[in-house]
Protein backbone atom coordinates (compact mmCIF):
# COMPACT_ATOMS: atom_id res chain seq x y z
CA UNK A 1 0.00 0.00 0.00
CA UNK A 2 2.90 2.14 0.48
CA UNK A 3 3.61 2.20 -3.19
CA UNK A 4 0.53 2.96 -3.97
CA UNK A 5 0.49 6.03 -2.08
CA UNK A 6 3.27 7.44 -3.30
CA UNK A 7 1.97 6.80 -6.63
CA UNK A 8 -1.56 8.23 -6.16
CA UNK A 9 0.13 11.38 -4.52
CA UNK A 10 2.37 12.04 -8.31
CA UNK A 11 -1.13 11.20 -9.75
CA UNK A 12 -2.57 13.56 -7.59
CA UNK A 13 0.71 16.48 -8.25
CA UNK A 14 -0.25 15.81 -11.83
CA UNK A 15 -3.80 16.14 -11.77
CA UNK A 16 -3.12 19.35 -9.93
CA UNK A 17 -0.88 21.01 -12.50
CA UNK A 18 -3.20 19.87 -15.18
CA UNK A 19 -5.78 21.89 -13.49
CA UNK A 20 -3.92 24.95 -12.91
CA UNK A 21 -2.86 25.01 -16.68
CA UNK A 22 -6.50 24.61 -17.94
CA UNK A 23 -7.69 27.12 -15.40
CA UNK A 24 -5.64 29.56 -17.57
CA UNK A 25 -6.78 28.79 -20.47
CA UNK A 26 -9.55 31.62 -21.28
CA UNK A 27 -11.60 29.42 -23.38
CA UNK A 28 -11.33 26.09 -20.98
CA UNK A 29 -15.32 26.04 -19.29
CA UNK A 30 -15.29 26.70 -16.01
CA UNK A 31 -15.89 25.77 -13.02
CA UNK A 32 -13.54 22.58 -13.95
CA UNK A 33 -15.12 18.89 -13.06
CA UNK A 34 -12.87 17.00 -10.83
CA UNK A 35 -10.57 14.61 -12.54
CA UNK A 36 -11.22 10.81 -11.16
CA UNK A 37 -8.17 8.41 -10.28
CA UNK A 38 -9.38 5.19 -10.25
CA UNK A 39 -8.07 2.74 -7.75
CA UNK A 40 -8.37 -1.15 -7.44
CA UNK A 41 -7.69 -1.31 -3.44
CA UNK A 42 -10.23 -1.12 -1.28
CA UNK A 43 -8.17 -0.37 1.20
CA UNK A 44 -6.39 2.23 -0.23
CA UNK A 45 -9.50 3.73 -0.78
CA UNK A 46 -10.44 3.68 2.56
CA UNK A 47 -6.82 5.01 3.90
CA UNK A 48 -7.64 7.59 1.39
CA UNK A 49 -10.85 8.98 2.71
CA UNK A 50 -9.89 8.49 6.54
CA UNK A 51 -9.32 11.87 7.88
CA UNK A 52 -6.61 10.73 10.09
CA UNK A 53 -3.54 8.50 9.06
CA UNK A 54 -2.47 7.22 11.62
CA UNK A 55 0.29 4.68 10.41
CA UNK A 56 4.04 5.22 11.50
CA UNK A 57 5.62 5.68 8.35
CA UNK A 58 5.71 10.08 8.19
CA UNK A 59 6.54 9.98 4.56
CA UNK A 60 3.18 8.21 3.76
CA UNK A 61 1.50 10.75 6.41
CA UNK A 62 2.30 13.97 4.30
CA UNK A 63 1.11 12.75 1.08
CA UNK A 64 -2.10 10.92 2.87
CA UNK A 65 -2.20 14.59 3.86
CA UNK A 66 -1.69 16.25 0.21
CA UNK A 67 -4.37 14.03 -1.06
CA UNK A 68 -6.64 14.76 1.17
CA UNK A 69 -6.47 18.13 0.95
CA UNK A 70 -7.09 17.98 -2.88
CA UNK A 71 -10.08 16.02 -2.37
CA UNK A 72 -11.29 18.14 -0.26
CA UNK A 73 -10.51 21.10 -2.75
CA UNK A 74 -12.56 19.31 -5.37
CA UNK A 75 -9.65 18.42 -7.69
CA UNK A 76 -9.92 15.33 -7.60
CA UNK A 77 -11.30 12.16 -6.57
CA UNK A 78 -10.47 8.56 -5.96
CA UNK A 79 -12.76 6.14 -7.59
CA UNK A 80 -13.11 2.21 -6.97
CA UNK A 81 -12.36 0.12 -9.90
CA UNK A 82 -12.29 -3.38 -10.08
CA UNK A 83 -9.31 -5.23 -11.34
CA UNK A 84 -10.74 -7.29 -14.24
CA UNK A 85 -11.87 -3.18 -14.98
CA UNK A 86 -8.64 -2.06 -14.37
CA UNK A 87 -6.77 -0.57 -17.59
CA UNK A 88 -3.34 0.08 -16.57
CA UNK A 89 -2.53 -3.42 -15.64
CA UNK A 90 -0.29 -3.79 -18.64
CA UNK A 91 1.71 -0.96 -17.59
CA UNK A 92 2.24 -2.45 -13.94
CA UNK A 93 2.54 -5.95 -14.72
CA UNK A 94 2.89 -9.17 -17.10
CA UNK A 95 -0.11 -10.20 -17.91
CA UNK A 96 -1.36 -13.00 -20.44
CA UNK A 97 -2.20 -12.22 -24.29
CA UNK A 98 -5.60 -11.86 -24.05
CA UNK A 99 -5.75 -9.67 -21.09
CA UNK A 100 -3.36 -7.51 -22.59
CA UNK A 101 -5.15 -7.28 -26.10
CA UNK A 102 -8.55 -6.68 -23.99
CA UNK A 103 -7.34 -3.91 -21.89
CA UNK A 104 -5.38 -2.12 -24.88
CA UNK A 105 -9.04 -2.13 -26.68
CA UNK A 106 -10.26 -0.61 -23.66
CA UNK A 107 -7.74 2.17 -24.15
CA UNK A 108 -8.35 1.81 -27.67
CA UNK A 109 -5.28 1.28 -29.12
CA UNK A 110 -4.30 -0.19 -32.20
CA UNK A 111 -3.85 -3.81 -32.40
CA UNK A 112 -0.52 -4.93 -34.01
CA UNK A 113 -1.95 -6.57 -37.11
CA UNK A 114 -3.85 -3.78 -38.29
CA UNK A 115 -0.24 -1.16 -38.07
CA UNK A 116 0.93 -1.71 -41.75
CA UNK A 117 4.52 -1.72 -42.93
CA UNK A 118 4.97 2.37 -43.69
CA UNK A 119 3.68 2.90 -40.03
CA UNK A 120 5.80 0.32 -38.07
CA UNK A 121 8.89 2.19 -40.34
CA UNK A 122 8.37 5.36 -38.52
Amino acid sequence: MTAEFVVLAAASKEAEWLQNLLLEVPLWPKPMSLLSILCDSKTMLSKVYSYVYNEKSGHIGLRHAYVHQLIKQGVIAVNYVQTNGNLVDPLTKGLARELVLRTSRGMRLKPISTITSKEAST
